[in-house]
């Protein structure tokens, strides 16, 4: 990756930790590209030839977090055993329950969802049809229990989450 290519995620990484930033002080309908902009030391422009919304730039900003969490701890999708990878998973979404209740307080739940499917788009190139498919099956069944486990508030523990990952979508 070349300078500028690092840049422009740091600028995209920049821009949605500012607006969540700012999320914490008022609902995202009140924050204007200005005050992100500012608070992430951007231009308007700059915002506005990265994303098409600020819920875009949240998902970004959360996909991020997700693989540098992954990055940090050595995990991928296709050399980590189910287990260990669900765990890791489960890990960060309750490491961020945080964020999940401010984005579910200002509407925004669709913001995890969208971040999590940047995060399986590129599963396994259709080389493989049937496991093409089976790894889109898991990503959204996982997609499902994320959801379920935010609206139960998290009433189960991260291993029992990853159990029933490991259940659900391994053992198929």
């Amino acid at each position: 990756m070349n300078r500028r290519e690092m840049l422009t995620l740091q600028l995209r990484e920049d821009i949605g930790s500012a607006i969540l930033d700012l999320m914490r002080e008022k609902p995202l309908d009140k924050i204007t590209v200005d005050e992100f902009s500012e608070r992430a030391n951007v231009g308007r422009a700059t915002f506005y030839r990265q994303f098409g919304s600020k819920e875009e730039a949240i998902s970004y900003k959360l996909n991020r977090e997700w693989a540098h969490f992954a990055e940090k701890r050595g995990f991928t999708f296709e050399g980590t055993p189910p287990k260990e990878f669900s765990k890791a998973f489960f890990e960060f979404i309750y490491s961020i329950r945080e964020t999940n209740a401010l984005l579910i307080e200002n509407g925004c739940e669709h913001c995890i969802a969208d971040a999590m499917r940047m995060a399986f788009e590129n599963i396994n190139e259709k080389t493989n049809t049937k496991e093409y498919y089976h790894d889109h099956f898991r990503a959204y069944g996982l997609l499902g229990l994320v959801e379920g486990w935010i609206e139960a508030d998290y009433d189960l523990t991260v291993d029992e989450m990853a159990d029933l990952a490991v259940d659900f979508f391994y053992k198929v």
